[in-house]
C-alpha cells in the first residue's frame, strides 16, 4: 500500500521563475523509508514542504503535478488535517518548540485539535517512552542539549500520530551519539509501519533507508536500493556524496 505518492512535481516560487522542482515521481509504501541525498540548493527542502503541504497552503507559488498522502491530495486537503497524516521534523528544532515545559509542548497541538485530556496523557505516556524523554518531561526545552531538543521536536510529531514523517536535514546538526538516538527512534518507527522520509545531505541516517534518490539541481539523476549506490564510487565522486 502506497503511503505517499508523488506524480509529476514541479514548482517555482514565483510565475516565471526557475523551477526549484523538476517533474519529480516516487511512491514510499507502509514501513518504508526513503533517502533523499543532495547538495545545498537541490531542492531538499522545497520538496519537503510539498510532501507537507507546506506549499501550497503557505508558500503558493507555482505547482504542477500532485502529492498524495494516504491517496489525499494536499492541495485540496486543509493543512489542519494534513498534519494528523504526515509531520515534518525540521533541521533547527527550537523553531518547533514553544511551550515552558517538554509536557506542555507536546500537548501544545493536540489541546489545539481539542483531544480529550486522558487521551492527551496517554499519548504523551507512548510517545515519551518511544523515544526516550520521559525523565526530562518537566525541564525548559531551552536548557536542553541539541540532540535531546531533536527529540522532543519528533514526539511532538509523534503525538499527532501521523502515518508519514518526513525528515527535513534533522540529523545534519547533531553528533554522532545524537544522531544514533534519533536513528534509533526511526528503526522503531518503521517497525511500527510508520513511512519515513529522510532528507538528510550529510547521510547519517543511511541504515535507515529502504532506497535512496539523488536530487541536483531540481531533478532526480539517480533512484534505487542504497547498496547500488554504495558501490558506484565514479557516480558518488562525480556528484560530490560522500559518505
Amino acid at each position: 500500500m502506497e503511503r505517499l505518492k508523488v506524480e509529476h512535481l514541479s514548482y517555482s516560487y514565483v510565475p516565471g521563475g526557475k523551477k526549484v522542482l523538476k517533474d519529480i515521481t516516487f511512491r514510499v509504501g507502509v514501513g518504508e523509508s526513503l533517502g533523499i541525498i543532495g547538495l545545498n540548493g537541490s531542492g531538499k527542502t522545497t520538496l519537503s514542504y510539498c510532501l507537507c503541504g507546506i506549499i501550497p497552503h503557505y508558500f503558493k507559488g507555482v505547482m504542477a503535478g500532485r502529492v498524495l498522502v494516504n491517496g489525499k491530495d494536499t492541495r485540496k486537503t486543509p493543512l489542519s488535517e494534513l498534519a494528523s497524516m504526515i509531520g515534518i521534523v525540521l533541521q533547527d528544532p527550537n523553531v518547533q518548540i514553544l511551550m515552558p515545559t517538554v509536557e506542555d509542548d507536546l500537548a501544545f497541538a493536540l489541546e489545539n485539535y481539542n483531544v480529550p485530556r486522558e487521551e492527551i496523557k496517554k499519548r504523551l505516556e507512548l510517545v515519551m517512552e518511544l523515544v526516550g524523554i520521559t525523565a526530562i518531561k518537566d525541564e525548559n526545552p531551552n536548557n536542553l542539549s541539541g540532540g535531546e531538543k531533536q527529540l522532543v521536536a519528533l514526539a511532538s510529531v509523534l503525538a499527532l500520530d501521523p502515518s508519514v514523517i518526513v525528515f527535513d536535514e534533522s540529523l545534519s546538526m547533531l553528533d554522532e551519539l545524537a544522531a544514533k538516538r534519533i536513528i534509533a527512534v526511526m528503526q522503531k518507527l518503521k517497525q511500527q509501519g510508520t513511512t519515513l522520509v529522510v532528507i538528510d545531505h550529510t547521510a547519517k541516517g543511511l541504515e535507515v533507508y529502504d532506497k535512496v534518490f539523488v536530487l541536483e539541481e531540481g531533478r532526480v539523476i539517480r533512484r534505487g536500493p542504497k547498496e547500488q549506490l554504495l558501490q558506484d564510487k565514479l557516480f558518488l565522486n562525480k556528484h560530490k556524496i560522500f559518505f
